[in-house]
């Protein structure tokens, strides 16, 4: 059978679909490039904000408009989880997998073909029956996830590994743990099969990534587990490939872990650590811990201890009750800490959440004036940060190859201080095979981006 995966979200929903692709794969079923070609297609849904979940419904409705008679269409994922009925509402979906449900993937494929519904007419479709998560249990099957290997069968220089699912916070502003329940960490030896078949298969970067990664191992009673994991894979990898860090949660990045960064080869000098806000009533209101001032002490010392340490953050602005002197301490955090790359998101008011009922929404014209200008304020601190590189050597993971108008062979690549998608790239004068690492001095910057040529 033919199937063709649609990914929406995080790079956490980006390894689901992996898992679901190589489970797929092992069982004879083949991947196609196009939805045209299917005759099952899943999309992997996002349900992190409401444009989140607009832009789920819309890819599902456009692929229901287009469907061929006897093909299939499944809703996979975290708006499958926690929005069913609206996913079902969908008329052509034809079924749902839940985010704790995606190693049954195989099951749902196999399941002989509906009798094709009319999209005219309104009638229930086959539903695969969700898991539910209720006050944060986790059901008997969650723990598939952690057991079932990751095959890849797409092969990148970079590729992301998901050390743990779930959060044991509960931010105000935040649905993922009401659908994915309490975290739960997969096991040290599981991790690092994975990361050696990834460094069999070429790949050069692994990402590892989870809602709350500095918490990993609490459930396995592991104490500095992210730090026990690190070296642990430091001891099975090569020296030569990198490591990344991302969701890195700040009130658990302890000295152990620090120590661990500097002190091997493989681990990349960059942290992406979500901060969401600066002013500790607005951290209150947030339910996050409201200690900025030891935040910036962490910074210090992963300076400290890293002096290239390439530190990144997401910041919420418009929360609820954010005074307009609040957000000029979060301004004024931005000038003081000078992180190197911020993303900032508009705040979205979720139902069901503790915020959503919070008194003092802030218009929705304010919201965007104080997005611009945090953006602007961001944007001179990131050139500068990367100014400082301008005359020194990096070394850059090639992901691309192309051409200026004008005809110049140019390739396109990432240095260690850059997450894939997120954040700036590295172009380098000439063509270099992809995969490849190569050492580039850095002749201009840019607001994000450096450009280069390779060191002679």
């Amino acid at each position: 059978m033919k199937y063709h995966i649609v990914t929406l979200g995080c790079p956490k929903n980006a390894v689901d679909s992996e898992g679901m692709d190589g489970l797929l794969s092992a069982e004879g079923h083949q991947a196609v490039t196009s939805a045209d070609e299917a005759d099952v297609i899943i999309v992997n849904t996002c349900s992190f904000i409401a444009a989140a979940r607009a832009e789920t419904l819309g890819v599902l409705q456009a692929l229901a408009e287009r469907k061929r008679p006897g093909q299939r269409l499944i809703a996979a994922g975290c708006m499958a989880q926690s929005h069913p009925a609206e996913v079902m509402g969908v008329q052509g979906v034809d079924g749902t997998v839940g985010t704790q449900q995606w190693t049954q993937i195989g099951a749902v494929v196999n399941q002989p073909a509906q009798p094709v519904i009319p999209l005219t007419v309104t009638q229930p479709t086959h539903t695969i029956p969700l898991t539910p998560t209720t006050n944060g249990a986790q059901p008997v099957s969650y723990a598939d996830w952690r057991t079932t290997q990751i095959r890849r069968t797409r092969h990148t220089p970079s590729a992301y590994l998901k050390i743990s699912d779930g959060c044991n916070l509960r931010c105000a502003f935040c649905t993922i743990p009401s659908f994915k329940g309490d975290m739960r960490s997969k096991p040290v030896g599981a991790v690092l099969a994975e990361a050696q078949e990834l460094v069999a298969q070429g790949v050069r970067e692994i990402v590892l990534v989870a809602q709350h990664l500095t918490d990993y191992g609490r459930d396995l009673g592991l104490r500095d587990g992210l730090a026990i994991l690190l070296d642990e894979l430091c001891q099975v990898t090569p020296s030569d490939i990198w490591i990344r860090l991302m969701y890195a949660y700040p009130h658990g990045i302890s000295e152990r872990l620090i120590a661990t960064m500097a002190s091997h080869p493989q681990i990349c000098h960059y942290l992406d650590m979500p901060l969401q806000h600066a002013h500790p009533a607005t951290l209150r209101r947030m339910r996050r811990p409201p200690d900025t001032d030891r935040t910036l002490r962490l910074i210090a010392e992963l300076r400290s201890a890293m002096p290239d340490i390439a530190i990144r953050s997401t910041f919420i602005v418009g929360y609820p009750g954010e005074t307009t002197a609040e957000f000029n301490a979060l301004i004024e955090f931005l000038h003081t800490a000078q992180l190197d790359r911020v993303g900032a998101f508009r705040y979205s008011r979720e139902p069901g959440t503790p915020a959503a009922e919070l008194p003092a929404q802030v218009r929705p014209h304010v919201i965007e004036r104080r997005w611009h200008e945090l953006m602007r304020v961001q944007q001179m601190i990131s050139r500068a940060r990367n100014q400082r590189w301008v005359g020194r050597t990096l070394t850059v993971l090639i992901e691309g190859n192309g051409a200026t108008d004008d005809g110049q062979p140019l390739s396109v690549g990432r240095s260690f201080r850059d997450a894939p998608e997120i954040d700036g790239q590295v172009f380098v004068w000439g063509t270099h095979p992809i995969g490849s690492m190569v050492s580039v001095r850095v002749m201009q910057a840019t607001d994000y981006d450096l450009w280069g040529e390779v060191a002679v």
